[in-house]
């Protein structure tokens, strides 16, 4: 279990630090808004979640600190878009559309409803 936490933390620490630079470096050399640096690392992080899933439990089958690197670590810190796709693709796949679908919306309406929430309950 020790092995499976620190293989999170470490991908997690690496995944922050890299959307970090990212956002830096698009704003800066690029000059593009901060929401569409966000939105590109989002998009990554889901092809790479993708990629990921399909390679490393499917295809490969590697141990579970090096999936938990990559999956909930590095790319769940790089954005959680990528997890939360993740799960819902599953749904999907395993037959579970209505499950998928609720997950889909409440995580939309919900997130976005306790942001609005925080913000105002702070002011």
């Amino acid at each position: 279990m020790l092995n499976n936490i620190l293989a999170v933390a470490a991908g997690g620490a690496l995944g922050a630090v890299i959307r970090f630079l990212n956002n830096r470096l698009m704003v800066k050399f690029f000059t593009v808004n901060l929401y569409w640096a966000t939105l590109m690392v989002n998009v990554l992080g889901c092809f790479l979640m993708g990629i990921a899933y399909v390679l490393l439990l499917n295809k490969y089958h590697t141990n579970e600190p090096f999936i938990l690197f990559i999956t909930v670590g590095f790319l769940g810190a790089l954005t959680t878009w990528s997890t939360f796709s993740m799960e819902t693709v599953i749904l999907i796949n395993s037959g579970e559309f209505m499950k998928g679908f609720v997950y889909l919306i409440s995580t939309f309406i919900l997130c976005f409803l306790a942001f609005y929430l925080g913000m105002r309950i702070s002011n």
